[in-house]
C-alpha cells in the first residue's frame, strides 16, 4: 500500500466514533462530516416534513410503479408520503426500545431476529458481518444498516428510505450503504474492534 494511500484510510478512521444508543445492546457511528451519530441522524431525516416532502417531489417517478401505488403511495401527494415516513418512523422507535427491554429479559423477537444478514459481496464474512433491517409497516419505507458485533448487538452505520427494488437502484441510498459498511468495517479492524466487549 502507497504511503498516500495508508494515511488516507487513516485519516478516514480518525473521523469516526462508536456511539451508545442502548447500553450492550444498541451503538451508533458517529462520522465527523456529521453533527449527529447515525442513528440519531437518520431519525431525525425521517421526522423532517421538509425533507421528506422534498425527496418524494424529486423521486416521484420512483413511486409510480404498480408496487409502491398497490401500497398506497400516491406520486402526486408527497405529503402523504412523508407522513407514512413519520408515522413508520414513529413506530420503529418504540419497537426498538421493545427489542431493548426484551434482550434485557432474554425473551424474543430480540435484535437478531430483527437484523437480517446483508449478503451480496458480504456473504463471506463471519464475523462483524453487515446486516439490515426494515420499518414496522408492511412494505416498509425504512432501512437501516448495521454490523453484527455479536448475539444481540448491533452498531448502526447508515439508514435511509428505499423506494428502489435494490439499495443500486435507490437514491441516496446507493451512494452510501456500501461506502459506509466498508469504512466501519476497515475503523473496526484497524482499532481491534471484533466485538461488543471491545467498545
Amino acid at each position: 500500500m502507497n504511503n498516500s494511500l495508508f494515511l488516507h484510510k487513516i485519516n478516514l478512521w480518525i473521523k469516526m466514533e462508536i456511539v451508545e444508543i442502548y447500553q450492550d445492546w444498541l451503538y451508533s457511528i458517529s462520522f465527523d462530516e456529521e453533527d449527529l451519530n447515525e442513528y440519531r441522524r437518520v431519525f431525525n431525516e425521517w421526522h423532517d416534513l421538509d425533507y421528506l416532502v422534498e425527496f418524494f417531489t424529486e423521486n416521484r417517478k420512483l413511486i409510480k410503479t404498480d408496487f409502491w401505488l398497490n401500497a398506497g403511495l400516491n406520486p402526486d401527494n408527497p405529503e402523504l408520503s412523508a407522513a407514512r415516513v413519520i408515522d413508520e418512523a414513529d413506530r420503529l422507535e418504540t419497537y426498538i426500545e421493545q427489542l431493548v427491554a426484551n434482550c434485557s429479559r432474554g425473551i424474543k423477537p430480540d435484535f437478531d431476529e430483527y437484523f437480517r444478514f446483508l449478503g451480496g459481496k458480504y456473504k463471506c464474512l463471519w464475523s462483524l458481518e453487515p446486516v439490515k433491517s426494515y420499518g414496522t409497516a408492511s412494505p416498509s419505507l425504512l432501512r437501516l444498516y448495521a454490523i453484527r458485533l455479536e448475539a444481540n448487538c448491533y452498531l448502526i452505520v447508515y439508514g435511509g428510505i428505499k423506494l428502489g427494488s435494490t439499495i443500486q437502484n435507490s437514491p441516496i441510498l446507493k451512494d452510501k450503504v456500501f461506502n459506509k459498511i466498508d469504512s466501519v468495517l476497515s475503523y473496526l479492524r484497524a482499532n481491534g474492534i471484533t466485538d461488543g466487549d471491545d467498545i
